[in-house]
């Protein structure tokens, strides 16, 4: 006589099976986190070699390699804006073995001016943590009638002045942007293509005001080539500690900041996700990597994952809002 098993026993022995498998899945998983890292990560910098962006990769890269046991090794996949290596790391294997040194720019810039990116800030990524961030500055040329930022919102709010920025969409265009509605200044935006072109006019006087990084414009403000009113961060930079915050002389709160951090897929396990921000946090704390980043303007920082996925997410609202009240065109 045959027997027949019914499809009721099947459907439990099937499931059966599912549960074993995906058991010894997620064994095999929680046992290479626990492992982790097993070989070289790769350290994806969606911009070209050379810049804070590539030399604040490296330097923390080599740091993490020997909290980590395993060669960090830096690869540059540089286009449109720092989206094309971006997008790369979003559809790579989470497994912490590839990377991004994601920045404002590529991580809640380009997200807040374009709809077509081939990646999530928020949905794509794994935060790992900030590693290091600094203010713009505000600068004009050194003979300026304003001597203050005082002086000068008094100017800007009587008479249209104009502002220089990078590129139209850059951090420095978007904080003029959002400097004119903090303070009602009444300011005009002539986009450049880089802070050099743009700094260059501003000393020369073709453009009243310029927002930039420290990099770019500290060893002008040193050589006397341009006055500084105003840093963009919520304290004063120790290095221009006569120069005010904007908060403080407008009286309203104000920040701006450039940054990088580490960026993993998204799905990537927590314990390896813990590994690595220890290993990043170890590079934040080490003298050699701290000094050198001073010398760029940036402050190390190596926080923990969850406040550095809030930064982001905090920023991306705030640069959207300005974006959309501005009606800034991407060109």
């Amino acid at each position: 006589m045959t027997h027949r098993i019914s499809p009721i026993r099947t459907r439990l022995r099937r499931a059966a099976a599912f549960m074993l498998a995906g058991t010894l899945l997620g064994a095999a998983t929680v046992a290479a986190a626990q492992d982790f890292p097993t070989r070289p990560i790769t350290l994806v910098v969606p911009f070209p070699a050379g810049g804070p962006t590539d030399s604040s990769a490296r330097l923390f890269g080599k740091v993490m390699a020997d909290k980590l046991g395993q060669p960090v090794v830096v690869e540059n996949r540089a286009g449109a804006g720092g989206s094309v290596g971006t997008a790369y790391v979003a559809r790579s294997q989470p497994d912490g073995y590839t990377l991004l040194w994601g920045g404002t720019s590529s991580m809640v810039v380009s997200p807040a001016l374009y709809t077509n990116l081939q990646y999530d800030p928020i949905k794509s990524f794994t935060p790992i943590g900030m590693a290091v961030r600094g203010p713009l500055i505000l600068v004009s040329r050194a003979d300026a009638p304003a001597r203050t930022l005082a002086e000068l919102l008094e100017q800007a709010r009587a008479k249209e002045m104009t502002v220089a920025s990078a590129g139209t969409g850059s951090v420095g265009h978007l904080t003029a942007e959002l400097f004119k509605s903090t303070t009602n200044a009444k300011l005009l935006h002539i986009p450049y293509r880089g802070g050099a072109p743009a700094l260059t006019d501003v000393i020369g006087g073709q453009v009243d005001l310029l927002f930039d990084t420290v990099t770019l414009l500290y060893p002008q403000i040193t050589a006397g080539k341009v006055r500084a009113y105003a840093v963009t961060g919520n304290a004063r930079y120790a290095r221009l500690p006569d120069v005010p915050t904007v908060a403080e002389v407008a009286g309203k709160p104000f920040e701006a900041y450039s940054w990088f951090g580490l960026m993993a897929p998204a799905g990537t396990p927590a314990d390896v996700v813990r590994k690595l921000t220890d290993a990043l946090a170890a590079g934040a704390r080490d003298s050699g990597v701290t000094k050198e980043m001073e010398s760029l303007g940036l402050e190390p920082v190596g926080g923990s994952a969850e406040a550095f996925a809030q930064s982001i997410r905090t920023d991306l609202d705030k640069w959207t809002q300005v974006v959309r009240q501005a009606n800034v065109k991407p060109e």
